[in-house]
């Protein structure tokens, strides 16, 4: 046999089958409709030979109307052969007569056709269920006698006609719909045995060719070799599992090496949550036991919650990079940094956490010693700063003084007394930068209008300068601020930008410039048209008591960075595109 024949054999037969089935369903249905044709067709030529019969009796009484209406022979003979109503009509189709003995008395029409009246043989004018109406005309006067016949037999054997009719089709399409998904299932797993045979011979042992076998034969041939091919396999995937086993315990002896070896804190978490593996140091930093390794994580790190946290979100695909938390209080309050990592097979499924914990207190307590002896040069720097200008200050201060007391001329003196009190709030202003530089500020954030602050401002340097001409361009945003603090940074850099300016024919220009909101920040930049900033000097512009310009104090810049550093902001210096001179951009926290 060729390829799949065993399968369309059995399609064959089944489908012939059914279309047996069908024919001779068909068959009877044509059969059962003529024969039933052939009896309604015979009691129609009976009911009409009846009423043929009926018509002759009433045109012989001479008076066909008063004998349909009396109940005569007639009548009698329509009665007894199962009419069901009768009527006469003339020849123009009106009736004149009926017959009210019968049970449809009444039931005729009082006109018909007349070229039904006018017909010469007897007519069946219509079948219904009951039975058919016949008009026979009498021999005589042209009258037609119509009569319609109670035949119920007929009417039932019509329906049954029908519904047989309809039945046998009917079962026929319930019985394909029935047999051919059974068909379909039936010949599912011979498909599958054959489809399988066919596709097993690079896997089994091929047989000796024999046509004289079937494909069926040959498919449960294929199988008993595959079987033994299926045992010969299993032994070897059993030595295959084995070694796998024993490479596995190997990675598994590897693994716990690495785990004891690492020299911070090593937790592992399995898929299923457990606390699969802790090393030396993490059961010391956490203050844990051997016994806990085995237990669900969630309950060994209760008490560390940032620890619980990471490891779920870890197990979740999530990880958790360079994370710092206190563990414990007082004298025992260590440092720890928190590193949470998913274990990821070949195919990226999650297989459990890694949890590094290293203990950072003694990095942190160095970094925190370092960062003080930063602040006490810083500091030191700063006095020597301000011990200069108070040194500068009060030896001028003295040297007027001396002048004042050596002349007795009253102008001289007044002059020589303002310089003192010039030289004396100069000291004063030093001084209070110097403080509001080196004291921490405590802040009080609102919104705060960027925009209406930098006319604000802008309006009061132009009284202060006239002839620097101070603009306010561009969209402001509103910050998150201390209002206060910020409109003296503002100040600061605007006062700047003016002095730059001054000496210019014209008096110079400066620009406030709104900038637009970026990375959750609100910017505000100062440009002016004056020389500029050397690149070499930004660098060096917000460093305390360094300035570029002659009689400067160096603490106006450093304040403005001090600010921005408050707000957690920045402030920068670059090149002005627009004016070419410098330009200084402050960015706020953008209010939510």
């Amino acid at each position: 046999m060729t390829s799949r024949a065993f399968e369309r054999e059995v399609r064959n037969v089944i489908v012939g089958g059914l279309v047996t089935m069908l024919f001779l369903a068909g068959t009877a249905a044509v059969v059962l409709r003529n024969t039933t044709a052939w009896g309604v067709a015979e009691n129609e030529r009976r009911l009409a030979q009846e009423t043929r019969s009926a018509a002759e009796r009433l045109a012989a009484t001479g008076n066909a109307a008063r004998a349909l209406g009396d109940d005569g022979g007639a009548g009698r003979a329509l009665r007894e052969a199962g009419a069901r109503s009768a009527a006469l009509y003339d020849a123009r189709g009106g009736r004149v007569a009926d017959a009210p003995y019968l049970p449809g008395a009444g039931e005729a029409p009082e006109r018909i056709p007349a070229d039904a009246a006018a017909t010469p043989e007897p007519l069946v004018a219509a079948t219904g269920e009951g039975g058919p109406i016949i008009l026979a005309p009498l021999p005589v006067d042209g009258r037609v006698l119509r009569v319609a016949w109670d035949d119920p037999a007929v009417g039932a054997v019509r329906r049954n006609a029908r519904i047989v009719s309809v039945a046998i089709p009917a079962a026929a399409a319930v019985l394909i719909v029935l047999v051919v998904p059974f068909l379909r299932r039936l010949l599912a797993p011979i498909d599958a045995i054959a489809e399988a045979a066919r596709g097993a011979g690079g896997l089994v042992p091929a047989a000796a060719p024999d046509t004289a076998r079937d494909e069926a034969e040959r498919a449960v041939e294929t199988f008993a070799r595959t079987v033994d091919a299926l045992k010969k396999r299993t032994e070897e995937l059993e030595e295959l599992r084995v070694s796998e086993q024993r490479r596995a315990d190997v990675l598994a002896v590897t693994a716990e090496t690495l785990v004891r070896s690492h020299p911070g804190g090593l937790l592992v978490v399995d898929a299923a949550g457990r606390l699969a593996e802790a090393n030396a140091p993490a059961l010391l930093v956490l203050d844990l036991e051997r016994e806990d390794v085995g237990r669900p994580a969630a309950d060994v790190l209760e008490e560390v919650p940032v620890l619980a946290a990471a490891a779920e979100r870890a197990r979740a695909g999530e990880p958790t990079l360079s994370t710092e938390f206190v563990l414990g209080d007082g004298t025992r309050a260590r440092v720890l940094e928190l590193i949470a990592v998913p274990i990821l097979d070949s195919r990226q499924t999650v297989l459990g956490a890694l949890l590094f914990v290293e203990d950072r207190t003694a990095t942190r307590r160095l970094e925190r010693e370092v960062s003080s002896r930063r602040e006490l040069a810083a500091l030191g720097e700063m006095s020597a700063g301000i011990a200069h200008e108070f040194r500068n200050a009060t030896g001028t201060i003295l040297g007027w003084a001396r002048l004042a007391a050596k002349t007795d001329e009253p102008r001289a003196r007044a002059r020589h007394l303002e310089a003192i009190q010039a030289e004396a709030e100069h000291v004063a202003r030093v001084t209070g930068d110097f403080l509001f530089f080196a004291r921490p500020e405590r802040l009080e954030t609102a919104p705060c209008d960027l925009g209406a602050l930098a006319r604000e401002i802008a309006a009061e340097q132009h009284a202060i300068t006239p002839a620097v001409d101070v603009s306010v361009s561009g969209a402001f945003g509103v910050a998150q601020a201390d209002a206060a603090l910020v409109r003296r940074a503002v100040v600061n850099l605007v006062k700047n930008a003016c002095e730059a300016v001054a000496e210019r024919p014209g008096g110079g220009r400066v620009v406030l410039r709104g900038e637009a909101e970026a990375g959750g920040a609100v910017r505000v930049a100062v440009e002016d048209d004056g020389p500029g900033v050397a690149e070499p000097e930004w660098g060096k512009l917000f460093v305390p008591f360094y300035s570029t310009k002659e009689g400067g104090t160096g603490l106006g810049l450093a304040l403005v960075a001090k600010i921005a550093a408050l707000h957690r902001g920045t402030v920068f210096v670059e090149r002005s595109r627009d004016l070419g001179g410098a330009r200084f951009v402050l960015a706020l926290p953008a209010a939510p």
